[in-house]
């Protein structure tokens, strides 16, 4: 995923987020802290999860929970999907310890360009660095 935000291939960040949310067993909150010590990957890593977060309880709000089947046919099957419980996914703990960058990272966009201000990333500022928003939703 790291290496698909920095080259902008946002459309291969987008299937590896939906992979990951077919991996019921893989919740967001457990995610290691990868101790990257490079202070710029580190921080890029550490936003991350706070994208998977918003695609995964975006569905998951919507009633398609992570494990659901592919092809969901019939009422049954919806009725079922509706009855589990409602468990969004979280951030693991700690993104919130990794520094923020001291110089700002600019990661260019398509164009080669820094990304203008209105289409930055509010997340990634926080962390000093500027990047265009990535476009994470998928179904």
């Amino acid at each position: 995923m790291y290496e698909y935000l920095v080259t902008g291939f946002i459309l291969g960040l987008r299937t590896e987020i939906e992979f990951f949310f077919n991996q019921p067993g893989w919740a967001v909150s457990a995610l290691p802290d990868p101790w990257d010590q490079d202070p710029q990957r580190y921080a890029i890593l550490a936003v991350l999860p706070h994208y998977l977060v918003v695609a995964f309880n975006r569905l998951i709000e919507r009633g398609l929970p992570r494990g659901a089947p592919a092809i969901i046919a019939g009422d049954g099957v919806e009725d079922e999907l509706r009855s589990r419980p409602i468990a969004l996914e979280e951030e693991p703990s700690w993104v919130a310890d990794v520094p923020k960058l001291e110089r700002p990272l600019v990661i260019p966009g398509s164009n080669g360009e820094e990304p203008e201000e209105q289409a930055r990333s509010a997340r990634f500022l926080a962390m000093n660095i500027i990047v265009e928003e990535p476009h994470v939703l998928f179904v």
